[in-house]
């Protein structure tokens, strides 16, 4: 998500109908740690964290699913309140994410019901793209293959789709910058984090799946590429993107969680399928890096609504993949703050320290359920 696109019914931060990806809102990064009041956390007893993943996950099935009657039927719908407008409007990458919040619930508790939900959003992403599981866009289609990898664990009989866009993904590559994934087709030479950062967990996971030597090859080379090109050996800083703009420029100030979510996730991934010594040490690094610069007390910014109100649902996901005592005690603060910031009818909003005033979109509230399971699952064992 690094430019503008229009169409796909994604929002930019003055809420106009045409997309954001990271473009129009990663204009200027966010404010740093110390520019901003550290928020408020709960600290009287909560309810488990199983029982509040089952209620937020609930609340995205009746706040945000099709009924077929409205939109495409197994989607969801961009906004609770929904709009007129809104109904055929139905954003790739966000299904993607919906997709991994239906198998984190089905992790949680096996179900039926969920397992042909799953099947159904699948059917419905097919519908409404045209019959095809690929779309322009490298970094959607990562996402999407990671979804499908998951559910076809669960038995979704995905896989299939899943090796449809891995051989995408490969033929983004060129040796443009270097080498990298692009972020569309149509800008081949624009290399950016959050393309790459996908391919690679992806990439890692298959070869622990299918024990392909190529796909480790893939996974290797991607996270090579990565931390050559857009991250600070030093510190682990990570920089969103290079030759977006035809000049070679590298986009140095664009900070987000998300991009510190994906590199942390692919070196785990990663040493997850070789037990490769340090890439667990480096994934340390980098998670510190996006807090230091990107958290207030552990608690990641409100990064806009649109895309970026997902950016740090991604973070979170990944963040709890790792054993490390800052991430976990990070994860509980957001967790907290963030389930005392929902508005009245449960919904999160792009703020984890601010309730919502107003219609919710589908991408905030998919930030805070991907949250609520992660810890859910932490609790779980």
């Amino acid at each position: 998500m690094a430019l503008a696109r229009s169409g796909d019914g994604l929002h930019p931060p003055g809420g106009g109908a045409t997309d954001v990806g990271a473009g129009a809102q990663r204009a200027h990064s966010p404010p740093r740690a110390a520019d901003r009041p550290a928020p408020p956390v709960a600290e009287q007893p909560q309810a488990p964290w199983g029982r509040r993943a089952a209620e937020a996950h609930a609340t995205l099935l009746t706040e945000f699913a099709n009924t077929g009657k409205e939109g495409w039927p197994g989607l969801f719908r961009l906004r609770a309140p929904a709009r007129v407008t809104d109904r055929l409007r139905w954003t790739y990458w966000w299904q993607a994410h919906a997709l991994d919040a239906l198998v984190d619930a089905h992790e949680r508790v096996p179900s039926d019901a969920t397992l042909r939900r799953i099947r159904a959003l699948v059917r419905g992403v097919q519908a409404a793209n045209g019959g095809r599981i690929a779309n322009d866009y490298y970094d959607d289609m990562a996402w999407m293959a990671l979804a499908l990898l998951r559910a076809d664990a669960h038995g979704a009989e995905t896989i299939g789709l899943v090796r449809s866009l891995w051989r995408e993904l490969r033929g983004g590559w060129s040796e443009a910058n270097g080498g990298g994934i692009a972020w569309r087709r149509s800008q081949p030479r624009y290399k950016n984090v959050p393309a790459n950062g996908p391919a690679a967990i992806l990439a890692a996971r298959l070869y622990a799946r299918d024990g392909r030597p190529e796909d480790l090859r893939w996974a290797r080379r991607i996270v090579a590429w990565m931390h050559d090109t857009l991250v600070d050996g030093e510190t682990g800083e990570v920089w969103d993107g290079i030759d977006r703009r035809g000049d070679g420029a590298i986009d140095r100030r664009w900070q987000f969680t998300y991009n510190y979510g994906v590199v942390l996730g692919a070196d785990l991934a990663l040493h997850d399928a070789t037990g490769e010594a340090g890439l667990v040490e480096r994934a340390r690094r980098t998670a510190h890096a996006g807090l230091d610069r990107l958290a207030v007390d552990g608690v990641p910014p409100d990064e806009g609504p649109g895309d970026g109100a997902l950016f740090k649902g991604v973070f979170g996901r990944y963040l709890a993949e790792l054993d490390d005592d800052r991430a976990r005690e990070a994860l509980r603060r957001s967790g907290e703050a963030a389930w005392a910031a929902r508005d009245g009818a449960g919904r999160f909003g792009p703020s984890w320290t601010r309730a919502p005033d107003g219609p919710v979109e589908l991408s905030s509230h998919l930030s805070g359920v991907m949250l609520a399971e992660r810890l859910a699952a932490a609790e779980r064992g």
